[in-house]
């Protein structure tokens, strides 16, 4: 028997065609429905005894062999319809991984209080799913989150500008609410809230600590609050003790203006008592005992010099106070030789009975006569001018005067 599909001979016992796996037609006797032109003469015997005599005219027309076409096309059809639903997979596959990865980077953000770049991102990962119940349930915290933010920020906004009060408010009800959220992204607003909770307790008391302005009132109010603890408190002694070191550089800076070196460092160990590792109390405290040895250093050679400059004044008083500051000698008409000049006091001190040894000479070397003469007035003030006067009767012929020594007594 012949297959009605592609015309491949098969068995009669056979159900199915053994090239195409078409079922096989068989007819009411037991014979194929489809047989071959070519078929045997037995064959069409064996018909003639099982459908009695036929008029001759009535011939059977043989099968027609099955065009190939007509399992093709459903062939075409189903991996058409496989390959569109592959692609469609794999497009919704796609979506689906763009999806996640948007909503894994927004959450990332939100834990770390981004929270308007991550609401940025859901909505692009909600525009691709937007009946995605995580993305909107996302999205809806992360709103929550950054509206506590902004009030968050209205808080601190208040408290730079010194409304406390309306400050106090707003921190009042986001710790309210913050409370029952145990979700992890709203721990970076916790900490915020905190840290603002601090700024606001020490505003509260700046107002006071700038009435402030010596060290003795500032430790006495660090003292008042020692016993707190908390934060607030370890804030408010930081901003108190910043002001002890601010208070002890200023006072200890204007004492090294006039010298009062240990005034200064009274000052700088009076900071370091609260705040031993200032780094400005320390280089502080080394300038000024710099200060104190340069000047020391100077005093000393100040004092040495005026030592010697004594010395040499003492040694200039005691050997050269007097200045002989002009002489004359002449032979008057009797021929006695009349001698007179000025000295100077070039002391540092008064200076009394000044008395000169003079000796008369010949122009021509020989000894005419010498003596002691004194000045006048007895006592000559620093700088003043004095005269003296002698007369050497006889000597009948010019001459010169030597001063040999001066005398004098310092007052």
């Amino acid at each position: 028997m012949y297959c009605h599909a592609c015309g491949t001979k098969n068995s009669s016992s056979q159900l199915k065609c053994s090239s195409c796996g078409e079922k096989l037609i068989h007819t009411r006797t037991g014979s194929t429905a489809c047989q071959g032109v070519d078929s045997s003469k037995a064959a069409a015997g064996s018909r003639e005894k099982a459908g009695g005599s036929q008029p001759s005219g009535d011939k059977r027309k043989p099968a027609r062999k099955g065009s190939p076409f007509t399992w093709l096309i459903p062939l075409m059809l189903l991996l058409t319809t496989v390959m569109v639903l592959v692609v469609y997979y794999v497009y919704e596959d796609n979506v689906n991984q763009e999806v996640h990865q948007l909503q894994m980077q927004a959450q990332k953000l939100a834990l770390e209080g981004k929270y308007q770049e991550s609401i940025r991102l859901l909505d692009m990962a909600i525009a691709k799913r937007p009946n995605h119940k995580g993305l909107l349930l996302d999205r809806e915290i992360a709103a929550e989150a950054a509206d506590f933010e902004k009030q968050l920020n209205q808080a601190l906004s208040n408290i730079k500008t010194k409304k406390i009060s309306e400050a106090e408010k707003i921190l009042e009800k986001l710790n309210k609410k913050l409370k029952s959220r145990t979700e992890p992204l709203f721990k970076p607003l916790k900490q915020d809230l905190s840290n603002s909770q601090v700024t606001l307790s020490v505003m509260k008391v700046k107002d006071e600590l700038d009435q402030l302005s010596t060290v003795p009132a500032l430790t006495e109010k660090l003292e008042s609050i020692s016993k707190l603890e908390g934060k607030e408190a370890a804030e408010l002694k930081k901003q108190i003790i910043s002001k002890i070191v601010e208070i002890s550089l200023s006072d200890s800076t204007e004492k090294l203006k006039s010298n009062d070196f240990s005034g200064a460092m009274l000052a700088v160990e009076g900071g370091l008592a609260y705040a031993g590792e200032d780094k400005r109390l320390l280089e502080q405290k080394e300038r000024v005992a710099r200060e104190q040895k340069a000047f020391e250093q100077a005093e000393a050679k100040r004092i040495q010099i005026a030592r010697q400059k004594a010395a040499e004044e003492d040694l200039r008083n005691r050997t050269a106070a007097v200045e002989v500051v002009n002489m004359s000698v002449v032979l008057d008409d009797y021929g006695d030789l009349r001698i007179k000049g000025q000295v100077k006091n070039v002391a540092t001190k008064p200076i009394s009975s000044v008395q000169l040894d003079l000796s008369t000479y010949t122009l021509d070397g020989a000894l005419l006569g010498s003596g002691t003469i004194n000045v006048s007035p007895y006592t000559l003030e620093q700088g003043q001018y004095g005269e003296f006067r002698a007369v050497l009767y006889g000597a009948y012929t010019e001459g010169k005067a030597v001063i040999d020594n001066i005398t004098w007594y310092l007052e």
